[in-house]
């Protein structure tokens, strides 16, 4: 009866420990020891974040689908993907620090392009500006992950006039209330976007504290 309950606090602990790394490199470290492991202990904590995101882009999604391009940021080993793979979506770009995650992420052949970098560290690609239709981001947007002001960058990769363009992310349990501000004042003035947000869900028992951020032009 006591194997669920261990599994669980185990798997809480391994999480916590990510945020004990100071440099980059040992954020990188560390997610690279995780990935063999990681689908599986993300199971264990019942994680619905890529879920939650991939059923909110479909619902406000209103381009073709299959001819859709997405960008996959901090992708890890590829849940987002997978269930957006579920809502017909097919075209895949994927980014994160990790090549471990991202080797657990090529070998479920969703992607058609995977990329390291450390967001924050290195710029995207000059030729991704105005490239995605939906560019997503889950979890990785906290206090020591991912910087809150790649978030402008991430507005330019959007394709601005054929599709409606889409930035979602869901926030880190442990963001900062202050970061929504910080996202207000890092998109670009005279854009036109819209800033809707939304309580998805709020599971204590988890430190699940999943919020989204839609940004629509």
């Amino acid at each position: 009866m006591s194997a669920v309950p261990n599994a669980f606090e185990n798997v809480k602990a391994v999480i916590l420990s990510a945020h004990k790394g100071t440099t980059s490199k040992e954020k990188v470290d560390f997610y690279n020891s995780w990935a063999e492991n990681y689908d599986q202990d993300v199971a264990v904590l019942d994680y619905r974040a890529p879920r939650l995101a991939a059923n909110s882009i479909s619902s406000h999604f209103r381009g073709d689908r299959e001819a859709a391009v997405l960008l996959d940021v901090a992708c890890g080993t590829g849940l987002v993907a997978r269930q957006l793979k579920n809502h017909g979506f097919g075209h895949f770009v994927g980014i994160d620090g990790s090549e471990a995650m991202l080797e657990v992420a090529r070998e479920s052949g969703l992607y058609q392009d995977l990329k390291q970098f450390l967001l924050g560290e290195e710029p995207l690609p000059v030729q991704w500006e105005n490239a995605f239709d939906v560019v997503v981001i889950v979890g990785a947007l906290s206090v020591g992950q991912v910087p809150v002001c790649v978030v402008r960058d991430l507005c330019k990769s959007t394709k601005p006039d054929k599709t409606p363009p889409y930035l979602f992310s869901l926030l880190h349990p442990t963001h900062n209330p202050h970061h929504t501000s910080e996202y207000i004042n890092l998109i670009s003035p005279g854009t036109n976007q819209q800033l809707m947000t939304k309580l998805f869900t709020k599971h204590p028992q988890t430190c699940n504290f999943d919020s989204t951020l839609h940004l629509q032009a």
